[in-house]
């Protein structure tokens, strides 16, 4: 587009100017600018339209589920979920832990964002044992993100005792496509969550 442009307002001067440096400088014809730019829009058009088809819907679920092993026979699960037929990949999410006891205080903050490994510390110092009371899955790097309905992209479980003390946690979830382009979800793991369950949920 700049050549075409350039041409357009070199061959549009007055001969004097034209003749001057730096317009007298031709780079190309109208004819190959003007081939050079429609390729040019058609490969960003086309590029456009690719990463359109193949950009991954991210979001998440939580369910009420019946598990061995942990402090609770039902726990809430929360995964993500991706709602399009194409495949993303996972890259290191991070973590902001919001226990009940500080909920009513400043609002979260970027810098509260945390590893997997110490928003795991953050819960283990609430009172929680890790593996029992809740457990955080390792997600990435290279996680595979499908549209396949298995287990592979559970989030996080929390027993009853770890909902009676956490308030919220977050995930923040950035996933790569296969066009290369970055997209990020926030899962917020305690929404609608049945922190006193008595059942697990219906299937869905």
């Amino acid at each position: 587009m700049a050549l075409l442009a350039w041409e357009l307002t070199r061959i549009n001067l007055p001969d004097a100017t034209a003749a001057a440096w730096p317009w007298r400088l031709e780079l190309l014809d109208v004819q190959s600018a003007s081939t050079a730019t429609t390729v040019a829009v058609g490969l960003i058009l086309a590029r456009a339209q690719y990463a359109t088809a193949v950009r991954p819907m991210l979001g998440w679920r939580g369910r009420v589920i019946e598990t061995d092993g942990m402090s609770d026979r039902l726990v809430w699960w929360v995964r993500l979920t991706n709602g399009s037929p194409h495949g993303a990949t996972v890259e290191y999410p991070k973590y902001r832990v919001i226990l009940r006891s500080e909920a009513a205080g400043n609002p979260p903050s970027e810098d509260d964002w945390l590893t997997r490994e110490a928003a795991v510390l953050k819960l283990v110092a609430a009172g929680l044992v890790d593996g029992q009371d809740f457990e955080i899955r390792l997600l990435g790097p290279a996680h595979s993100l499908s549209n396949s309905g298995d287990d592979s992209r559970t989030v996080a479980l929390f027993a009853p005792r770890a909902m009676a003390v956490v308030e919220d946690v977050h995930v923040r979830v950035r996933a790569v496509d296969q066009a290369g382009d970055t997209h990020q979800r926030v899962v917020h793991c305690m929404r609608s969550a049945r922190r006193e369950p008595t059942s697990p949920s219906p299937d869905q």
